[in-house]
């Protein structure tokens, strides 16, 4: 039951055309001295570059560097390294020509980094993010049964989800995911986004309020080619690299979740402006796991999306004190295994369009799901494992759980090795294994 790689499977096509590239400042509608202090930046930390090494670090077509290059060179800032004497005179001769920053030159950049330590491709205007996050919308390319069917294919007990899950996706509204613990929520969040056939790009960073906003991120953000990484730009066979084209984001935050993290973030330490987690995830889902064990009070983080969810409008401030404006565009799905009507009051509840309850699985169900988990182990699973196993069930009352499958094979694999005996779960294995994963209480037995 693996989650990793499944989207990559299928065939992703962008929502939308592809941002052509820039090939002026007015086009860009960045101010040259941002692009400026990234060069100075850059050649901090790749001292002696040329101005193809140069584009290709920064996204950008060459001859909007040059005439930056030349008002650096006229203040001092940069020093020239001519090619050498063997391709003085090549047509190629030009962007062999290297770069490095004079004792000056260093002095600002020094100065830059600690203004803002970001050091990438030029960033993107706030008004050509916010179209282009708008027009990615997950609603303009609704879905059908079979993508559904599709994500959740090897989803024990989708057959009950599909018909529930499919609208709610292309609703956009929020959902709350809510059951026991157990019960496969996490689980099938991280499956949503598998339904959806279209991939969407995601810019670098984003200039806004006179300051550079990191967006991309690795952890959240899967490429599905290397456009970005292509040394060699050519206006008709390339798209602007400040963007990646990407799986849509798939965001999960559980009980570290912090207010913190919903804002731009910027320390002293690490001086980079961090986009806060909703607009990592936009276009995408954003799962806030394990509802009611955060930090701050319950009505504390729901109030904080109340204005988003209605308007599909976030207002962002940010560390300077400057507050901004960017599309909410994405699937929130809140999972708890608590009561909702306990955590939530019913004012937000009825913002949430689905609310899905997860129940644990039919018994047919349950016992396929033991035996390919035990196939994919290389276990054999007994008979006599499966009727102690249905009987512990009963005499303990507990439900059939998906996590429990892999969790008591896990151990009795463990017990297998341990003992070096045949590869085989027998009821004896099974009990014990079961009396190490339940603790006594939950097993009813009496607690010293």
């Amino acid at each position: 039951m693996c989650i990793q790689g499944r989207i990559a499977m299928q065939t992703l096509t962008p929502q939308v055309e592809e941002p052509k590239i820039v090939s002026s400042f007015e086009e860009l509608k960045i101010p040259e001295a941002v692009v400026e202090n990234l060069i100075v930046k850059q050649l901090a930390a790749r001292p002696k570059s040329d101005v193809l090494q140069l584009a290709s670090l920064l996204g950008i077509v060459t001859h909007l560097l040059d005439d930056i290059l030349s008002d650096l060179r006229k203040k001092a800032l940069v020093e020239v390294f001519q090619p050498t004497s063997a391709s003085l005179f090549s047509d190629s001769a030009k962007s062999h020509v290297r770069y490095a920053l004079s004792e000056q030159g260093l002095v600002q950049a020094d100065a830059a980094f600690k203004k803002d330590a970001y050091l990438g491709p030029v960033p993107v205007s706030l008004d050509v993010y916010n179209d282009m996050v708008e027009r990615q919308d997950l609603r303009a390319n609704l879905i059908t049964r079979p993508d559904v069917e599709r994500a959740l294919d090897d989803v024990y007990g989708s057959d009950r989800l599909i018909p529930v899950l499919g609208p709610a996706i292309n609703s956009g509204r929020a959902l709350l995911l809510y059951g026991h613990a157990g019960t496969g929520k996490s689980f099938v969040a991280a499956r949503i986004l598998n339904s959806l056939n279209t991939s969407v790009y995601v810019p670098y960073a984003v200039y806004a309020a006179g300051n550079i906003i990191k967006v991309f991120s690795p952890q959240h953000h899967k490429p599905v080619n290397d456009n970005h990484n292509r040394d060699v730009i050519n206006l008709k066979s390339h798209y602007d690299k400040r963007w990646v084209l990407c799986e849509r984001p798939n965001v999960q935050v559980g009980g570290e979740l912090t207010m913190d993290m919903l804002e731009v973030n910027h320390s002293e330490h690490n001086r980079i402006w961090i986009a806060p987690l909703q607009m990592i995830a936009n276009n995408g889902i954003l799962v806030i796991d394990d509802l009611g064990r955060q930090p701050m009070p319950v009505a504390t983080l729901l109030n904080r999306w109340i204005v988003p969810m209605e308007y599909n409008y976030d207002h962002l401030s940010l560390p300077n004190g400057q507050q901004i404006t960017i599309p909410f565009v994405l699937t929130m799905a809140f999972s708890t295994n608590l009561n909702p009507q306990k955590i939530a009051d019913p004012a937000f509840l009825r913002r949430l369009g689905y609310k899905i309850q997860f129940q644990p699985l039919a018994e047919h169900d349950y016992l396929n799901l033991w035996s390919d988990l035990s196939n994919g182990k290389k276990l054999e699973l007994l008979p006599s494992a499966l009727e102690s196993l249905l009987s512990l069930h009963s005499l303990h009352k507990v439900g059939y759980f998906p996590c429990l499958p892999k969790d008591i094979l896990g151990i009795s694999n463990d017990i297998i090795q341990f003992e070096q005996i045949a590869p085989q779960v027998d009821s004896a294995i099974l009990q014990r294994a079961w009396d190490l994963y339940f603790t006594a209480d939950e097993q009813g037995e009496s607690v010293l």
